[in-house]
């Protein structure tokens, strides 16, 4: 999952979307991996908080839906905790199958 930090609350880092963002997820899943980024989105940079995680093997459709009830939690977790995730055009939920990623729709 790439999740796009937009504007923090007082007092918060963007190392504590990242933390927070890890905390929400492994009430889930486990976190597999962390990272953070900024890839260049329409004409700016755009910091974004980017999670692996697996899901429970079971049918695509099922994993995902589990993958998207995941950024979801997340999502909510951090506009309670942290501040906005925006813009929403840059949250990116992927899947990888036989070694490739595919973007799958985050909501």
């Amino acid at each position: 999952m790439h999740l796009p930090i937009g504007e923090l609350f007082p007092g918060t880092s963007p190392g504590d979307v990242m933390e927070q963002a890890a905390l929400a997820l492994g009430t889930l899943h486990a976190v597999e991996k962390k990272d953070v980024e900024a890839p260049l989105i329409g004409d700016r940079r755009v910091g974004r908080a980017v999670l692996r995680f697996a899901v429970d093997a079971s049918s695509r459709a099922d994993e995902d839906a589990a993958a998207r009830h995941a950024i979801a939690v997340v999502i909510d977790h951090l506009t309670g905790s942290v501040g906005q995730i925006a813009p929403a055009s840059a949250v990116v939920l992927t899947r990888s199958a036989g070694g490739r990623l595919r973007a799958i729709s985050p909501f």
